[in-house]
């Protein structure tokens, strides 16, 4: 038996496979035994090891205070939304995975009618070619991040000179030294743009750890398909987050501003110590930017382990976030809102007022004193401001009427078309005085549409490639200067700008062209010629001039505007209407006006003179705001969070500009109501004596070289300041310029009667900023002409919240506020953390005496015999003083009207500003002025707000 067992142990170990089995069975053991010793011996140790592989911090958003007006009416406020979000994409190792992971979120994102929000400095013109959607120190800062420098002063030239095209193909496959996104050439450039947008968001992302925000406000649906797919998107995530809100934004948002994500030009002015970061959302503009470390609150820190693959394991530490503080202004947002109706009802009835069923425009073009409105300038409006959309009359959808006004659009435009071509050729020399109107008017538009394309070049800023033969024009040469007094043809022009490189030719030349090693000037012009024919068809501007000429010829008739008012839901269906329309027993003219009478159609949505008013009413007894109204205005629902860029486009291209702050920053010569800057400057200079009294020679010929005249044709006699105040006489005031300026002896100290004046605009509080902490335009004090400046013309130009301050401060008799609007500041626990009061100055260089003389005289430009505007508050339950003011800006447009006041008189309780651009006469911004202090004061037929278009008492002639 041992001999059997022997034997085959002999066999065993004499075999082939015996070393190759005794190998493998140490290797067996060896791992046995390692595994035991991990598992059982070190099992605890290692367990942890795996388990804590690091900790990170991640923040926790605060919540934004909200904001309130004076009475505690909410302004804004948060919703909670749905954001999806990148966080963590370790686990996807390459670029081509990244890039296709990317296109799937994207693809999802679209699917469900969402947009990526991330901001990118490169967009795809309507030819598909890169072009930089910024300019400037914003490019340089893109070009930057895409570069990976870590300033602008590391890029190198080239990198620096890089086209959109350049930048593109870099980030698309990077160059020798670096692969950067590579993102295949399978993806259009469409795509490719988006998979870099997202791409560009991560690599400039820093931390590297911080979620990006892809998407925010995504619908159920879109939740759902992002879980459904989480397989194939690793590392999106979908976020519960909060978002802003406004209420009654359309009459505040001027003064509420909206928030945004941070940009990346944002971030770098905070400095490296910021807590911010790109997926953070700040105040842009307004109240929302101005108090931003109040709204924002202080975010929470969250430590928390996770393992080696970047999963989550457990939260170690956690401080929760601060919510901000709550925001309460010093406007009353009922009076906003009624404020702003109750201007857009008076400025329909001023444009009714000029309307006329011809086409007759009165002096438009020679004079303002009365410039009417025809009525074809209306129907052209509804097409220019597109109210009426003529894009949708190609769409397959499109109406009858639409497609039938279509077909005239492009019957016309063919002939214009080759009308142009011709006027463009080579050996053209059509001038504007030899063509007709609208024909000149087309070679202007292409003048102008080549400057903004850069394919002309007309300033140093244009030429980006210092390295080029480019110019810009000379404006000192001899062939310029006689194409701009209409001496040579366009064509003549730019064949010349062409052999002075003065047209940028890689901006209409393709690819294959540019490779061409020659052109002539000839076969350049040709190339121009035909980008020129080519890119007017599609071209907006162009198409609405072609429509111009179809409604002034009569070729599309008031009626078949009327119709498409219906067609497009611009107003609402009213099936007797358009019957009547039809068979002609209602015109265009009776339905515009209606419509216009009614508010059905506003004075913003035509954008014609005046379209636009502003108002500011402060408190005499504290320097607080209660009103600032700028007319139109905008939804900033539309511009928070995100920004809908349909509707931002939309806003923008309105001609009747609701995005401007007027009341902060559009700047008019104050016309007449300056004029109590001069008279105390006269009086507390001694130029002028209490009571002393001045004979009006209507025309000022102490100066001899076209000597200003008074606003009147006829004297106003002997008269003291006060009544120099009620009828606004220009002569009275040039002579106290004229004495204020040394009687005009010195021809070398012709400043020192703007010194002068400058001297008490600055006591008055009008020669610098209100004090109010929203954004402003800098005043500005005239430098020119001390007898013209002193009835608020030369270059006085101040915004209406100036003339607010300058007001108040007469009112109260010296007290300078530094105007607010900022109430005080109250933190989540209700207590009360700022308590805000306007600062203010006491004046105490001006006499009682001079005080009371212009409170005399404001108070009877309203109320006394004389004054051309006191048949206004004849009857008006609130006694008010106040001044006009009317500033002539061009012959084309009408004068400014301003009225500037405060009520009641004998104890005021507010100061107002009013000013309406192109408002033709200063009775008009009266007239408003008293339906504002009538509703603020609750009177009798006053009191709502609601209602039809408020007409012109009186037609006056009145200029003062």
């Amino acid at each position: 038996m041992f001999d059997i067992i022997l034997e085959k142990l002999k066999q065993v170990f004499t075999s082939r496979l015996f070393p190759v089995t005794l190998i493998f069975l140490t290797l067996i053991g060896v791992l046995i035994s390692r595994i035991y010793t991990l598992q059982i011996i070190q099992g605890d140790e290692f367990a942890k090891i795996s388990q804590v592989r690091e900790t990170k911090e991640r923040e926790i958003k605060s919540t934004r205070g909200n904001i309130y007006d004076v009475n505690g009416k909410l302004l804004a406020y948060n919703e909670i939304s749905y954001s999806v979000v990148l966080e963590n994409i370790s686990k996807i190792a390459t670029n081509d995975e990244l890039n296709k992971m990317l296109f799937n979120l994207i693809t999802i994102l679209e699917k469900y009618g969402n947009t990526i929000e991330n901001q990118f400095g490169i967009t795809l013109d309507k030819q598909g070619v890169p072009q930089f959607t910024i300019s400037g120190n914003a490019e340089k800062r893109f070009k930057m991040n895409a570069y990976g420098k870590s300033s602008v002063d590391k890029l190198t030239d080239e990198q620096l000179n890089a086209t959109a095209q350049e930048v593109f193909d870099f980030l698309r496959h990077g160059d020798k030294s670096v692969a950067m996104f590579n993102i295949s050439d399978s993806y259009s450039m469409k795509d490719a743009l988006k998979i870099m947008t997202l791409r560009y968001a991560i690599f400039s992302n820093f931390p590297p750890y911080n979620q990006i925000i892809i998407s925010s406000k995504v619908n159920p649906e879109t939740v759902a398909a992002i879980y459904e797919n989480s397989d194939i998107l690793p590392g999106v995530e979908i976020k519960q987050q909060s978002y802003r809100v406004y209420n009654d934004s359309i009459y505040n948002s001027h003064i509420i501003g909206y928030t945004g994500l941070v940009s990346d030009a944002e971030l770098q002015s905070m400095g490296s110590d910021t807590s911010y970061n790109t997926s953070d959302m700040i105040g842009k503009l307004g109240v929302e930017k101005v108090f931003e470390t109040f709204l924002a609150g202080k975010k929470g820190i969250e430590t928390v382990s996770v393992n080696s693959a970047g999963k989550y394991l457990s939260t170690i530490k956690r401080t929760e976030p601060v919510a901000g503080e709550d925001v309460y202004l010093t406007i009353d947002s009922d009076l906003q809102k009624a404020y702003y109706k109750i201007i857009e009802r008076v400025l329909a009835g001023i444009l009714l007022s000029k309307i006329n069923n011809s086409t007759d425009a009165g002096t438009r073009g020679e004079s303002a004193k009365d410039i009417k409105i025809p009525i074809y300038d209306v129907y052209y409006a509804l097409i220019n401001n597109s109210v009426i959309d003529v894009t949708a009359f190609k769409a397959n959808d499109a109406t009858d009427l639409e497609k039938s006004v279509y077909q005239k659009y492009i019957g016309k435009r063919d002939t214009v078309l080759e009308e142009l071509k011709s006027k463009l050729g080579s050996n053209s020399d059509a001038l504007d005085f030899t063509v007709s109107e609208s024909m000149a008017d087309y070679l202007d538009y292409v003048y102008t549409k080549l400057k903004n394309e850069g394919i002309l070049l007309t300033k140093k800023s244009d030429v980006t490639d210092t390295s080029s033969v480019l110019t810009p024009v000379d404006p000192n040469d001899e062939v310029y200067i006689n194409y701009t007094q209409d001496k040579i043809s366009l064509s003549k022009f730019l064949q010349y700008a062409i052999s002075k490189n003065w047209i940028n030719i890689d901006k209409f030349l393709n690819k294959k062209a540019k490779g061409e090693s020659y052109y002539s000037t000839d076969e350049i012009y040709s190339k121009l010629l035909a980008h020129i024919m080519d890119s007017l068809s599609d071209d907006v501007t162009f198409q609405k001039m072609v429509y111009k000429e179809l409604v002034y010829s009569y070729q599309l008739s008031g009626k078949e505007i009327c119709l498409l008012l219906f067609d497009q839901g611009v107003i609402k269906y009213n099936k007797e209407d358009i019957s009547k329309l039809e068979n002609g027993t209602l015109s265009p003219y009776t339905f515009i006006t209606d419509k216009i009478r009614n508010i059905e159609i506003t004075p913003a949505q035509l954008a014609l003179d005046p379209c636009s008013a502003s108002v500011v009413v402060t408190d005499d007894k504290t320097g607080e705001v209660r009103a600032i109204v700028s007319y139109p205005s905008y939804d900033n629902n539309y511009f928070a969070n995100k920004i809908d860029y349909n509707y931002y486009t939309k806003v923008n291209s309105d001609l009747s500009q609701p995005t401007i702050s007027r009341a902060t920053k559009q700047k008019t010569a104050p016309g007449s109501t300056y004029k109590m800057v001069t008279s105390v400057a006269a009086l507390e200079e001694g130029a002028l004596q209490p009571g002393e009294t001045v004979l009006d020679k209507v025309v000022f010929n102490k100066i001899t070289y076209q000597p200003p005249k008074d606003w009147s044709t006829s004297s106003h006699g002997n008269i003291d300041v006060t009544t120099a105040l009620e009828v606004s006489c220009d002569y009275f005031f040039y002579e106290m310029g004229w004495r204020l300026n040394n009687n005009g002896n010195d021809a070398a100290k012709t400043k020192i009667g703007l010194h002068k004046l400058a001297k008490y605009a600055k006591l008055l509080g009008l020669n610098k900023k209100s004090g109010i902490e929203l954004e402003e335009a800098d005043p500005e004090s005239s430098d020119m002409d001390t007898v013209r400046s002193s009835i608020g013309q030369g270059t006085n130009n101040y915004t209406p919240i100036q003339l607010a301050r300058y007001i108040t401060t007469i009112t109260t008799s010296g007290t300078s506020y530094d105007l607010t609007l900022l109430d005080k500041v109250v933190d989540k626990d209700g207590k009360v953390i700022v308590n805000n009061k306007a600062k203010s100055t006491k004046i105490n260089s001006i006499s009682s005496t001079d005080w009371n003389l212009l409170h005399e005289g404001m108070f009877k430009v309203a109320n006394g015999s004389r004054s051309s505007v006191s048949y206004l508050f004849k009857n008006f339950p609130v006694k008010l003083a106040g001044k006009t003011g009317t500033a002539q800006e061009s012959k084309s447009h009408g004068n400014h009207a301003l009225f500037v006041s405060y009520a009641p008189y004998l104890n005021p309780e507010i100061s107002m500003a009013v000013v309406i651009p192109n408002g033709y006469t200063s009775s008009n911004a009266a007239m408003l002025s008293k339906y504002l202090y009538g509703y603020y004061f609750k009177e009798d037929g006053y009191k709502s707000p609601e209602g039809k278009a408020i007409m012109p008492e009186s037609e006056s002639s009145y200029t003062g």
